[in-house]
């Protein structure tokens, strides 16, 4: 099976123009996509911030996620905290304030990569789940090691990079004729945000001294407003007519085309004071020009004064003028500085060079990442279930797959049959239409022969007490359900407690999402409603939660599978405007498991303790386009199911279940080979999935038509030593548990 690529997600507070976003740019460009996969959120929007960068990146291939532009602070945490738990790396970046608490809340953390552009972004903010810190320059790198305690060699220097290939002489002309501008024409140059630390008003005084000596010389600020200080910008474009520039100081605003325009200039001019190690220094470096700059943090890295450009003192437009006006006079000066400094960025910031450190990093730290602990919740990690509906049909036909599967009969000598594949673990059911008849009296003759085969056998049940069936006397709409559910699992409790002392597993009410929308908006399954789906879903949650006090009160050692399909439902990409109604019957899938743990709705009783195990029930029918077909595995909005186990733990922190999973004819062997898989990898990546339940594990009749359905490990039929076995899943099975014994020793 071919690996998946490395998912990483950048983390931004905001996404605009600048060394960071270059960053993301050319690591999407440059990594090997079969081996690395990039995303990127960015959590705050503000107008007039440029969104260049979201076309850039989206050309690439990175899904740009603007989903927090629309939430608060407080919600924003909790997108991130579902979203980072399906990744194996998050890299943040400008110090973000909603990643930490992301994290603190989220479950399943992947390990955290802080990289910083500035000093005050490395001193700010904890450091204890940031596994490295990656500063631009030196200077960042010393400060955020000083935050980390003994873990100060976690911090570390990796430069912006810069792509050479983006750059070429050769559009020099063209670029400077669409600007207007003579090949004879002097032309100095300033690039970035309008941010006041980069001084750009010092660049424009010296503008302003030069121009009254070199009155042929053009002046270039490229870049658009920050959108945190727009009156900054007012006040550069104030400032250049009040000394008179006129039109030889231009302001071309925020440009996707920087690389042809630095090489349109003869000097480049950077004068910050309190900036990191500027990107653009060695971007004005890739097109081989002379740099006058303030010695600002990484500058003085990456410049040698003299040697490779020119250091001028902080705030002193004059000595800026002095250093304009004589490598204006000396073409060989500039030659010479911008040949050396081209020769540093090719050494050290080019991406050739660059990029491999960043792989190694990223491989470091994902690789040290700890698996889940080995599955032991259940006697066998691979397990079986019986198919056990027993809800009546539109037709007012009842079901009873047990009964009609010949299992109740059978019970002894399929679980034997079973322990000898090596499933000593499997799901069952009670039947309570069949057990309480009359309000309040129990017949258990239908389950008892199971309890004592499973006994006998020494198979482990996980007992399920509602699978979309309840007596026929009961109106599931009414309170009087709850009371009657809750009393009926208080009863059962003490029928499995008389028959074992091992700890009990019970699944209350199977697939409470499910059943809501099939039984309450789909009007598929009793008792076909339509338009009351929550209403039902919040029915089923109170009932099963009061199911679980009951049996508690039983039995405290009780514990529970709440077993619910995991889907995915994402947007037609010709669609996008579709984007919530997918992900509002993708959030769907959580409400049941959310009800039961106390996270929505607390006013039902729920708590975290109740949900225990959280069953995953599988299907290759669980991904479709909303409005749309159904997704296939090979599809490329199909989601892998490691993606999805992980997203379910990283929200609940409760160990797993594949509770049901299984496909139809020629396809089982197959598909238990997929499945099994991305349990595996949901493992490695930390995921506590406790087993894996064939399901069904018996053929059965379908609900709708009762045509033989060719799903299971057994065949309906018998032979003289038990059911007859399908022979290639068979196999399979075989092959998945020495697999996973050679891996685990059990």
């Amino acid at each position: 099976m071919k690996s998946e690529p490395t998912r990483i997600l950048f983390v931004f507070a905001w996404l605009v123009v600048g060394g960071e976003e270059t960053e993301v740019r050319l690591l999407a460009r440059h990594l090997d996509p079969e081996r690395y996969r990039i995303d990127a959120v960015a959590c705050f929007h503000k107008p007039g911030m440029p969104e260049q960068t979201h076309a850039q990146l989206r050309a690439l291939g990175v899904d740009v996620d603007t989903v927090p532009y629309s939430l608060s602070f407080e919600d924003t945490i909790a997108y991130l905290s579902r979203k980072v738990a399906t990744y194996d790396l998050v890299i943040s970046c400008q110090n973000v304030a909603d990643i930490y608490p992301a994290l603190e809340r989220a479950h399943l953390r992947p390990p955290l990569i802080e990289h910083g552009g500035l000093v005050s972004e490395a001193l700010a903010g904890p450091k204890h789940l940031t596994n490295r810190y990656v500063g631009v320059c030196r200077s960042i790198r010393d400060a955020a090691a000083s935050k980390m305690g003994d873990r100060g060699l976690h911090a570390l220097e990796i430069p912006s990079m810069v792509d050479l290939g983006e750059f070429h002489q050769d559009r020099r002309h063209a670029t400077r004729a669409a600007l207007g501008l003579t090949s004879a024409t002097p032309v100095i140059g300033w690039v970035g945000r309008l941010d006041a630390k980069k001084r750009v008003e010092d660049f424009i005084e010296a503008a302003a001294i030069t121009h009254r000596q070199r009155p042929d010389a053009v002046f270039l600020v490229i870049g658009g407003p920050d959108a945190f200080m727009p009156e900054y910008a007012d006040h550069l474009r104030d400032l250049a007519q009040q000394a008179g520039l006129g039109t030889a100081l231009r302001f071309l605003g925020d440009r996707t085309d920087v690389p042809d325009l630095l090489q349109a200039l003869n000097i480049f001019v950077w004068l910050s004071e309190g900036e990191g190690m500027p990107h653009v220094i060695a971007e004005a470096g890739a097109a081989g020009l002379p740099v006058i700059a303030t010695p600002d943090n990484g500058a003085r890295q990456q410049i040698e004064s003299g040697i490779s450009g020119l250091f001028v003192r902080y705030r002193q437009p004059d000595e800026v003028a002095k250093a304009m006006l004589t490598l204006l006079d000396a073409p060989d000066k500039r030659q010479a500085l911008g040949s050396a400094l081209r020769a540093k960025v090719f050494a050290t910031y080019s991406a050739e060079v660059v990029v491999p450190q960043w792989q190694r990093l990223i491989d470091e730290v994902v690789a040290e990442r700890q698996p889940a602990s080995p599955a032991k919740l259940f006697q066998s990690y691979f397990q079986a279930g019986f198919e056990c509906s027993t809800h009546r049909l539109r037709n007012g036909k009842r079901l009873d797959i047990i009964a009609s599967s010949e299992h109740d009969r059978h019970a002894d000598a399929d679980y034997r049959q079973l322990g000898s594949l090596g499933i000593r673990t499997v799901r069952d059911g009670f039947r309570w239409h069949t057990i309480e008849t009359t309000p309040g009296h129990y017949d258990w003759s239908s389950i008892t022969p199971m309890l004592q085969a499973a006994q006998h056998i020494g198979t482990q049940v996980i007992w399920d007490l509602m699978h979309y069936g309840w007596p026929d006397d009961l109106d599931i709409w009414q309170p009087n359900f709850v009371d009657r559910f809750a009393k009926f699992a208080g009863a059962a409790a003490r029928l499995v407690r008389e028959h074992s002392d091992q700890i009990p597993f019970y699944c209350p009410i199977n697939e409470i999402s499910f059943t809501a929308w099939g039984g309450g908006d789909a009007s598929y399954l009793n008792p076909f409603g339509r338009g009351r789906g929550f209403e039902l879903k919040v029915q089923l949650a109170r009932a099963s939660i009061a199911a679980m006090r009951a049996i508690l009160d039983v039995d405290p050692r009780a514990r529970f599978v709440h077993a619910d399909p995991a889907i995915n439902v994402v947007t037609a990409p010709e669609r996008p405007e579709d984007f919530w109604a997918a992900e509002g019957h993708r959030q769907a899938q959580y409400q049941g498991w959310d009800m039961l743990a106390g996270m929505t709705w607390p006013q039902l009783g729920g708590e975290p303790r109740l949900l225990d195990i959280v069953g995953v029930n599988y299907y290759s029918n669980n991904q479709w386009i909303h409005g749309g077909a159904t997704l296939n595995r090979k599809h490329s909005l199909y989601r892998p199911l490691h993606r999805l186990l992980m997203e379910i733990h990283g929200r609940y922190g409760r160990p797993l279940v594949i509770a049901e999973t299984g496909i139809e004819f020629d396809a089982r062997p197959s598909w238990l080979a997929y499945v099994a898989g991305e349990v595996d990898q949901a493992r490695t990546k930390g995921v506590p999935v406790e087993g894996l339940c064939l399901y069904p594990i018996l053929n059965h009749l379908g609900w709708d038509d009762e045509r033989p359905c060719q799903n299971g490990l057994l065949e309906h039929e018998r032979a003289s030593n038990g059911r007859v076995i399908y022979q290639p899943l068979a196999e399979e099975l075989l092959q998945q548990q020495q697999k996973y014994q050679s891996r685990h020793g059990s």
